[in-house]
């Protein structure tokens, strides 16, 4: 039946409005809000068909002002126990392919006969039929070259022998593949940009011998990425906290796919956060009707912190020493777009300002184009904005030191991107995606900033735990079900409507702690570094702006929390 599934016929296909609303329906599919009035049309760029049930593609969707394009692999099937492997036809597996596969009625003709067909297709990197054949079967490797592609093994940049042996021990399984048992685990629980798997190899010669695991990450967007490089060059500065980039897929010289280190980790870094602040605002607040007041007072507040938040106090006086040396590793003076420079900071936070200054319009614009009875139009967050534009002016104004010096950065730090694992009771990170901010154009991605961008985006991070954590409290522990109360609106009249405040004074009391849990937290991470106060908070009203278009895209009721971010900021200016 794969002989009759054409290009013509797939993009036919792919521009069926069953298609759009499945590809909308994807994680990685950016511009929801944009277009869920499936108004957009789908080009083929890129069309192969290898090992006669996978499509390699590269879709272009676009409209009148807008273009983008992703690497979508896709696995026809009949019957999806036939692209199965034995260690893959468990029920949950069936059931969750079965699920996520798009299946659509096709009328073909075949030898002068139309017949009506199913045509089911799913995304390839969920088999491990895509992985084995594109990684390790040599027969289609060796066709590469003529369907514009290029598979790289990176050998030469290692000098270690553990890593050396990763590399030939993927070597060895494209070379001897019967000898070879393999696994697949999805990464990140599906909520994730780009698609992540981990593989492990297992030698079935010698079953005591450890499996070797590597993450296998597919790039959806396509478009040339910054990570494989950034990672190289982590590895030529022996910078011992980023996995490894063991080798990538190209094409047509853009990579798709990146084989990367597996580095060993008990979560991220943000669990941390999230759970000991969680659990101490749940066992300690229990009653909302009992008497907290004597939370009231820092020192009260203080010692709570540290009898409940002792990891999170211990991680976050050592992270700020972390993200120094990462920065430090990313400095390869021989590479332009890897070295420090030193520019006029007065033409660099202009420039800047102007940026800033855009969005705020931009976003004003939006919020006012909408309907009037959407939160976001209330005119108090308006003159949030407005209120920004001053704060930002009058910290360019009051920045005094003639020059920034400016490298390559992560752009995107928070707290998901950083790894931790504990040995003998030390903690050890390992930053990962240094695919840059994903809201900036691959141009601007290639930038230089201060080192003090990447420490506001991890700041923001401690902002969205905190109201995160007040917005559940409020919806176990405040809302009323009868009144069909709102968590958000609950805490918007905490903020700006104080004839509105809930009576109960539990909130306010939640609220100082929380606020005391992030300064002290900020004064831990900080401490010791040389950095500056005026640009942290620069770049931290950025992120905040960021934030707050990507709430009102994605999930307008969540905007509150980077609103509050930036009145907070005014409040404090």
């Amino acid at each position: 039946m794969i002989k009759y599934l054409d290009k013509n016929l797939i993009q036919d296909v792919c521009n069926s409005n069953e298609f759009k609303g499945w590809l909308l329906s994807k994680r990685w599919f950016g511009d929801k809000s944009t277009l869920s009035n499936l108004e957009f049309s789908i080009g083929i760029n890129y069309f192969e068909i290898i090992a006669e049930r996978i499509l390699l593609t590269i879709l272009e969707v676009k409209t009148s002002d807008y273009s983008k394009t992703y690497f979508l692999p896709l696995i026809y099937y009949e019957k999806i126990e036939d692209i199965l492997e034995p260690i893959e036809k468990t029920r949950e597996i069936i059931v969750n392919l079965t699920e996520n596969t798009f299946s659509k009625k096709l009328a073909i003709t075949i030898e002068n006969e139309q017949k009506i067909i199913t045509l089911n297709l799913m995304e390839a990197e969920f088999c491990l039929f895509f992985w084995r054949k594109m990684l390790f079967d040599t027969t289609i490797s060796e066709n590469f070259p003529s369907m514009t592609m290029e598979l790289t093994l990176y050998t030469k940049q290692f000098e270690d022998d553990i890593n050396m042996k990763k590399v030939q021990n993927l070597i060895e399984a494209g070379l001897y593949p019967d000898r070879y048992e393999l696994s697949l685990d999805q990464l990140g629980g599906g909520n994730t940009t780009n698609i992540l798997f981990l593989l492990n190899i297992s030698n079935k010669r010698n079953p005591d011998q450890p499996s070797v695991s590597y993450v296998l990450k597919s790039y959806k967007d396509y478009s040339v990425s910054l990570e494989p490089f950034t990672l190289f060059v982590l590895v030529k500065n022996k910078f011992p906290n980023s996995p490894k980039i063991y080798g990538t897929i190209k094409i047509q010289n853009k990579e798709i796919i990146g084989i990367i280190e597996s580095v060993p980790n008990l979560g991220n870094l943000g669990d941390i956060y999230w759970n000991e602040l969680n659990n101490m605002i749940n066992n300690v607040f229990k009653k909302v009707n009992n008497d907290y007041s004597k939370y009231t007072e820092k020192s009260n507040a203080s010692i709570l912190i540290k009898e409940h938040c002792m990891e999170t106090i211990k991680v976050s006086s050592d992270i700020g020493h972390y993200i120094t040396n990462l920065h430090q590793s990313l400095i390869l003076p021989s590479q332009e777009d890897y070295s420090l420079e030193s520019v006029e900071s007065t033409t660099y936070l202009k420039k800047y300002t102007e940026r800033l200054n855009s969005m705020i319009s931009e976003l004003l614009t939006h919020m006012t184009q909408q309907p009037e009875s959407a939160f976001f139009n209330l005119p108090k967050i308006s003159s949030i904005l407005i209120d920004i534009k001053d704060i930002i002016e009058r910290f360019r104004a009051e920045f005094e030191a003639p020059k920034i010096d400016i490298q390559h950065v992560h752009q995107d730090l928070h707290m998901d991107q950083i790894l931790y694992n504990k040995v003998n009771d030390k903690y050890i990170f390992y930053f990962i995606d240094f695919e840059g901010d994903p809201q900036l154009l691959l141009e601007e991605k290639k930038g230089k900033f201060p080192v003090e961008k990447d420490l506001a985006s991890f700041l923001r991070a401690l902002s969205y735990i905190k109201f995160n954590t007040l917005l559940r409290f409020i919806e176990n522990k405040i809302v009323r079900r009868d009144k069909y109360e709102v968590p958000e609106e609950i805490l918007y009249n905490l903020y700006f409507r104080r004839a509105a405040r809930p009576l109960n004074k539990i909130l306010d009391i939640v609220l100082n702690v929380l606020n005391i849990w992030e300064s002290k937290l900020m004064s831990k991470i900080l401490k010791n570094l040389n950095l500056s106060y005026i640009l942290i908070t620069y770049f931290y009203i950025e992120r905040a702006l960021y934030e707050l278009s990507y709430e009102i895209l994605f999930r307008p009721n969540k905007i509150i929390v980077p609103v509050l971010g930036l009145k907070e900021i005014i409040d404090k200016s």
